[in-house]
């Protein structure tokens, strides 16, 4: 475990309460609201806007908020980040399909008798348990190939393996706590329900503004301790 996870530790407060530190973050979150209704569009500019999150979090300018005045650009961003995301999931997609293939295959056989239906009940369990450990182990290291291409923003970057590899080992322990408190987010937008539709779109949105600060929090970290092997663009705007 590298000197720096030691000295510093990540500051969940500060990610909760940066937002409100802008003096025009009722604006600014409004329009992020806009881009949640919007379908797929309004989805990838918001993706981009969070990845400028990440940025300005990773290089300690977290406050204000960026302006929205690249809608462009952010849906470029978004895209890429999106197919970043999906390349990263091609594992857990392959266990997903593979399992769905062989719980119908078995479910077929399951009704020729109790112990086939038993064995097909075990093994979709199994299959299932996999998928999902599957899942959290992509949730657990996202922060650092999707920082990597937020600071960067190099495609190639989200993909040089040995580099990541090496800047896991070093953020363990606060990649672990951004696993947990994601999953925290998850639940608490899950809240949202209570408060209607309406309700979880504010609720999801702001996780999704303390996720990003989050995972920019990590970046940071890396840097600060010399073992961030990834430099920033020079070429994205910012507040």
């Amino acid at each position: 475990m590298a000197g720096g996870e030691g000295r510093r530790g990540m500051d969940l407060g500060r990610a909760f309460s940066y937002v409100f530190q802008d003096a025009q973050w009722v604006k600014k979150g409004l329009i992020a609201l806009v881009m949640v209704i919007i379908p797929v569009v309004g989805w990838l500019i918001l993706f981009g806007y969070m990845l400028r999150i990440m940025r300005q979090t990773a290089l300690g300018d977290d406050v204000p908020l960026p302006e929205w005045d690249d809608f462009g650009g952010d849906f470029v961003r978004g895209v890429k980040g999106f197919a970043i995301q999906i390349i990263w999931s091609i594992p857990v997609l392959i266990l997903t399909f593979c399992v769905g293939v062989l719980s119908g295959v078995l479910g077929a056989v399951a009704e020729r008798g109790r112990e086939a239906e038993t064995i097909n009940l075990i093994l979709s369990l199994c299959g299932n348990c996999l998928t999902w450990i599957f899942s959290l182990a992509v949730m657990f290291v996202t922060p650092i190939y999707l920082t990597r291409f937020a600071v960067s923003d190099r495609f190639n970057a989200a993909f040089e393996l040995s580099q990541i590899i090496t800047e896991i080992r070093s953020s363990l322990s606060s990649l672990l706590i951004v696993l947990l408190m994601s999953l925290v987010l998850g639940f608490l937008a899950f809240l949202g329900i209570i408060m209607c539709f309406v309700g979880i779109l504010v609720t999801s949105l702001y996780a999704w503004f303390v996720q990003a600060h989050l995972y920019g929090q990590i970046r940071r970290r890396l840097s600060a301790d010399g073992e961030s092997i990834v430099a920033p663009s020079p070429l994205m705007p910012t507040a």
